[in-house]
């Protein structure tokens, strides 16, 4: 029982990571949940208006982190003396994959999921040199070591597709495991009902694994990183998504005055644009009904949690292009207002650096250089 008990809860998390990886890239894309009910017919068309505002705030935020990451390109050295063939090697390595346009993919599946995964691979067709394939983190579940969980112990890489000769759906998976002191690769696929078939096994050439990743932020006890869009700002942003919302629906239903009248019948009353008002008797009276408040305490709610949102994923609202009321800055006061965000990236360059060194050291390897070789990233300012 109590195993049973151990490996539900061990289904339960991945199912747990699996989710939260989908809502998170949901709201990158701007897929939010609407804050209002708008009145649809049967087949699911809209009825009249729709007050639903979304604004994608999480988009903003993931992409100026990605953008002070790898909105440069970074520089890897060697020898701090000459170019030496290894760093040019190295160099056209990345520019043959992509260079900073990878990072930058890599960078963006670590802010949203948390974790980052790469693999390499043999050079096929007519590439020259090893192959560097930013890797779906939801794709990708590991086993390691309970008592360590930096030691890895495997790497599952699944996913599905539609085979391009007979167009039907089918299941793809690779295990990455131990093998002794080397590792194995099984390539796996299961079509239908199937269960899955080994298309070929082989033994990884190198003593690490084809698999290299890192968190996007530090998190302690845990395998996983802390992404850039973890539940709490996902929530601010669907409260600010409401606020709006409620704001809009206000506006439309009360911004424009109501004429009211009374002491005569709606048939005596004629008005035109290029005529005058004759109210019919002395006791009549005509008044236009207005908006009491100009919706100051939502506005203030709404810029409160704008506020708020900005402060909890440490990306400032002068980073995003505000401006108001700022004034002529010094460099002190700009490294101050920038200092949450410089703290978060220097937080980043430690963990992704760890990895494109890691990365590079391999990369050399399979080049024919050797496994010694630990390069020094230059990052931009």
């Amino acid at each position: 029982i109590v195993d049973q008990h151990l490996m539900q809860n061990v289904s339960l998390d991945e199912l747990v990571r699996l989710r939260r990886y989908r809502e998170a890239w949901e709201a990158y894309h701007g897929d939010f949940p609407e804050p209002l009910k708008a009145r649809k017919d049967r087949d699911g068309r809209l009825i009249g208006a729709d007050d639903n505002i979304i604004v994608n705030y999480a988009r903003a935020i993931v992409d100026k982190g990605v953008s002070f990451l790898f909105g440069q390109d970074v520089k890897f050295e060697l020898d701090e003396t000459e170019q030496t063939e290894e760093e040019t090697w190295l160099e056209e390595c990345w520019t043959e994959n992509g260079g900073i346009t990878a990072l930058q993919k890599l960078a963006l599946n670590g802010a949203i999921c948390g974790q980052a995964f790469v693999k390499v691979a043999v050079p096929n067709g007519n590439r020259r040199y090893p192959r560097v394939i930013v890797l779906d983190p939801a794709n990708v579940a590991v086993g390691y070591d309970p008592g360590d969980i930096d030691d890895v112990r495997w790497y599952r890489i699944q996913y599905a597709g539609i085979d391009p000769q007979t167009e039907k759906p089918v299941s793809y998976r690779q295990i990455i495991e131990r093998d002794g002191i080397t590792w194995r690769i099984s390539d796996q696929e299961a079509r239908g009902n199937e269960n899955w078939r080994t298309l070929r096994s082989e033994v990884w050439p190198y003593a690490w694994p084809p698999v290299a990743d890192c968190q996007n932020l530090p998190m302690p006890n845990e395998y996983y990183g802390l992404s850039d869009l973890p539940e709490d700002v996902l929530r601010l942003n669907r409260g600010i998504n409401f606020v709006l919302s409620n704001l809009a629906r206000i506006i439309r239903f009360h911004a424009h005055p109501k004429t009211w009248g009374k002491g005569f019948t709606a048939d005596r009353l004629q008005v035109a644009v290029d005529e005058t008002i004759v109210l019919p008797n002395e006791n009549a009276e005509l008044h236009n009904l207005e908006m009491a408040s100009d919706l100051a305490s939502s506005i203030a709610l709404y810029e409160r949690l704008r506020e708020a949102l900005h402060e909890v994923t440490r990306v400032p609202e002068v980073a995003t292009g505000k401006l108001d009321n700022v004034g002529a800055l010094s460099g002190l006061a700009l490294q101050i207002l920038y200092q949450p965000l410089i703290e978060k990236t220097e937080t980043k360059r430690r963990t992704y650096g760890e990895l494109l060194v890691e990365l590079n050291r391999r990369l050399l390897a399979m080049g024919g250089y050797g496994e010694d070789y630990r390069t020094v990233i230059h990052w931009p300012e």
